[in-house]
């Protein structure tokens, strides 16, 4: 926070929103200059806001005014001079490539080849085979018990017909700053992606593992797209014969500061879940119409693949839950409330296929409530744009319901946008772990009701949460590792952490108020502002990982405020 003005380090598109955040108790003079020094814009700060978030009061400067191209500063005589920042129209090229990179370098089961990893690159790791074993039920940690009785019940009753056995699950992408890979933060990852590349195909299209474009491994399939069909290889492994899915890969325990090749330990298929075989068939459904075009019979292997793990889903018990087996002390990413994954799966096979009873099955989930979320726990804003696009027969009176209940949600989150000094869409109370994930969710969010009104103040907000997460924020960091002036520099990033330095284009989690690690809570006192609660160190794991489902939100906000 060595800055008093805060905006985005990364610039801006030259019609895109644009408004810096004065740190000052009184209402500062300000220039907006050209970089050899010619003020273009001059007035006074004067919209004060008594921030709760970050426990300041700040003016808020509006520039949008300012579109020419250029390098520019802001100045001021109480608060010095801001960070300098370019306005021209590819301004977040870069940026977009390496967060997409990001995935390649998060890569399981392969060689990462130097010319494409650089400093990252290293031999195939994880390849070997995964095994089933008995569940045997564990001592559930207080954190599960949450204060209240807790009993387990499994997707299927006397569910032994595959223990003991073996697979082959090479593959995928490490999910966070550990080496696990589990299938719903994986089918919210690849979800995001593909709609990034429905909504920006022209951008997604620039992507090129190898930069010059020259060269590429994968025919006439976009390299963009190759990368997601890395992550759907793998979870096609992780399907039953039944069509059940098994809930994650992992070894049985978390691992040190160590490269991925170096952890070799037994890999466990830890067992089936409704809210993984849920995302599973929602999620290959959806990616049937982006491959169909390159390889039809890639595309009906998963449709194939949908449609049996939806049958399953089926008939597993819905009050069903996960927890890890005694053994295993990985991620657990249980999710005790299942629909919200079935009402992604009905709508997404109905979009897909258009049988008359996955039309039934999301009706009759509509009916209980509009369900919203871009996040693994919360999937119902999938499912709203699964409904709402598809060919197939539709209820109007529903997909009106739908959409005005997407407006209201988002009515909502631009409110508190207005209202913060750092146009942030986040509650006091929602700095949480992975908060920099909500921030981008809230943006999509936003930017849905602006494709769907053509209303700008929907989109200014959108591109306000971009900001919030490339500077323009009480730390005044950019929370993009490589980028900006002042970035993440120490993610919770097993491979970063190993070699020292970060790897580009990684989303940090932010900060999260709970301090739920040692380092944070050592760090940072009880009664902290909410959006300071954040510790730019290697240990702090709680404010400061990376994860697959992280970058996949910031992709798709960003492939959004850039369209044209």
């Amino acid at each position: 926070m060595y800055k008093k003005i805060h905006l985005n380090q990364c610039g801006y598109l030259p019609y895109s929103e644009k408004k810096a955040t004065f740190r000052t108790d009184s209402a500062p003079m300000f220039n907006v200059c050209k970089s050899d020094g010619t003020a273009v814009l001059s007035g006074t700060a004067d919209v004060s806001v008594s921030n709760k978030a970050s426990g300041e009061t700040v003016f808020v400067v509006d520039f949008s005014s300012v579109t020419e191209p250029g390098r520019y500063y802001i100045s001021s005589d109480t608060c010095g001079e801001s960070d300098t920042f370019e306005i021209c129209e590819n301004r977040y090229g870069d940026l977009f490539d390496a967060s997409v990179r990001f995935f390649y370098l998060q890569r399981c089961g392969c060689d990462l080849k130097p010319e494409y990893a650089g400093l990252y690159a290293h031999p195939a790791c994880h390849t070997g085979i995964g095994s089933v074993k008995p569940f045997v039920m564990p001592k559930l940690p207080p954190f599960v018990q949450n204060g209240k009785d807790f009993t387990y019940t499994p997707a299927f009753e006397n569910d032994t017909a595959y223990d003991n056995t073996t697979l082959e699950v090479s593959g995928g992408w490490h999910d966070a700053g550990d080496y696990g890979r589990y299938i719903s933060p994986a089918a919210m990852t690849v979800a995001q992606l593909l709609l990034a590349y429905e909504y920006n195909p022209k951008l997604c299209n620039s992507y090129h593992l190898d930069r010059s474009g020259s060269v590429s491994e994968n025919g006439a399939l976009p390299d963009y797209l190759a990368e997601v069909k890395y992550e759907l290889d793998w979870m096609l492994k992780l399907q039953r014969p039944d069509g059940a899915v098994y809930h994650k890969a992992t070894c049985g325990s978390f691992c040190g500061f160590i490269l991925p090749q170096e952890e070799k330990e037994e890999i466990f298929l830890s067992p089936v879940s409704l809210t993984a075989t849920a995302d599973f068939a929602a999620v290959t459904a959806m990616a049937v119409r982006f491959y169909a075009p390159y390889d039809s019979a890639y595309a009906k292997k998963l449709g194939d693949a949908a449609r049996l793990a939806y049958e399953s889903s089926q008939k597993m018990n819905p009050a069903s839950s996960f927890i890890n087996p005694a053994g295993i002390n990985t991620g657990w990413y249980s999710d005790r409330n299942n629909e919200d994954e079935r009402y992604w799966a009905a709508a997404e096979l109905y979009r897909a296929f258009g049988d008359a009873s996955y039309h039934e099955d999301f009706q009759a989930l509509a009916s209980r409530g509009i369900l919203h979320g871009y996040g693994w726990t919360d999937m119902g804003s999938y499912g709203n744009l699964a409904y709402l696009a598809t060919e197939y027969p539709t209820e109007s009176v529903l997909k009106d319901k739908i959409k005005a209940s997407m407006l209201s949600l988002a009515d909502a989150k631009k409110a508190v946008c207005l209202a913060e000094g750092y146009g942030c869409s986040l509650q006091v109370d929602e700095y949480v772990w992975g908060s920099n994930l909500a921030v981008s969710n809230n943006g999509i969010i936003l930017y849905d009701a602006y494709r769907m009104t053509g209303d700008s103040s929907y989109l200014h907000a959108a591109e306000a949460q971009l900001s919030y997460l490339l500077g323009r924020n009480p730390m005044d960091v950019c929370y993009v590792t490589g980028f900006g002036t002042n970035p993440v520099k120490h993610p919770h990033h097993r491979p970063s952490g190993f070699l020292g330095k970060a790897a580009p284009g990684m989303l940090s989690g932010g900060p999260c108020r709970w301090r739920s690690d040692p380092l944070a809570k050592s760090l940072l006192p009880e009664d902290i502002a909410p959006a300071k609660a954040f510790v730019d160190m290697t240990g702090s794991f709680s404010t400061n990982e990376i994860a697959i489902y992280w970058n996949s939100a910031f992709v798709l906000l960003l492939a959004l405020c850039c369209r044209e």
